[in-house]
C-alpha cells in the first residue's frame, strides 16, 4: 500500500513536468503520454530504489531517457529506412516559443539542440549543474562547457539582436 501512495503523490506533483519532458524527447502527445505512463510503472516498481534527499524528477528524467533511448533501439530496424522529413517546429522551440520573448526565442534557436537544452534546464528550469548531467548522460564538466559555450553564443546573438527594454 505504501508503494502506492508513493506513486500518486509523484503522480500528483511531478506528472505535468514528467509529460513535458516525454513530449521533448518524443515529439508527440501519444508518444509522450505512453512514455510518462510507462516511467510511473517503472517507478512503482522501483520505488524503493529511490533516494531521500535526490532530486526526484531528475531520477524520472533518467527513467524517462532510458526507456526512450530503449524505444529507439526497439523501433531501429522495423520501420521505414528513408529520410524522415524533419519536424518544421522542434518541442523545444514551441516550449521557447510560448514562454520567452521574441529576440529571446530567436536567439535561442540560433543554438544547437544540445546547447538549448541544457540552458533550459539550467536557466528556465533552475537545475544544478550535477541534475543536469543525469538528465542528458554527461559529467558535470561537460556540463559547465556546454553551458559556458551556449551562454557565450546566447549573448552574441542577442548583442545582434537587442531585447528593447
Amino acid at each position: 500500500m505504501e508503494q502506492y501512495t508513493f506513486l500518486e503523490r509523484a503522480i500528483e506533483q511531478y506528472g505535468r513536468a514528467t509529460y513535458k519532458f516525454a513530449y521533448g524527447l518524443t515529439g508527440n502527445d501519444a508518444d509522450a503520454s505512453d512514455l510518462t505512463q510507462e516511467a510511473f510503472i517503472r517507478v512503482l516498481r522501483a520505488w524503493q530504489s529511490f533516494k531521500p534527499g535526490t532530486s526526484f524528477l531528475s531520477w524520472m528524467y533518467k527513467i524517462e531517457t532510458n526507456l526512450y533511448r530503449d524505444e529507439l533501439r526497439r523501433r531501429k530496424g522495423r520501420f521505414y529506412h528513408g529520410a524522415i522529413p524533419e519536424r518544421s517546429v522542434a518541442p523545444i522551440d514551441e516550449y521557447v516559443e510560448a514562454h520567452l520573448s521574441e529576440p529571446v526565442s530567436k536567439a535561442l534557436s540560433g543554438l544547437t539542440h544540445v546547447q538549448r537544452k541544457v540552458v533550459l534546464l539550467a536557466d528556465v528550469d533552475g537545475y544544478s549543474y550535477r541534475e543536469i548531467g543525469e538528465i542528458v548522460g554527461c559529467t558535470v564538466g561537460t556540463v559547465r562547457s556546454r553551458l559556458h559555450r551556449a551562454r557565450s553564443r546566447l549573448r552574441k546573438l542577442l548583442r545582434c539582436n537587442p531585447i528593447d527594454r
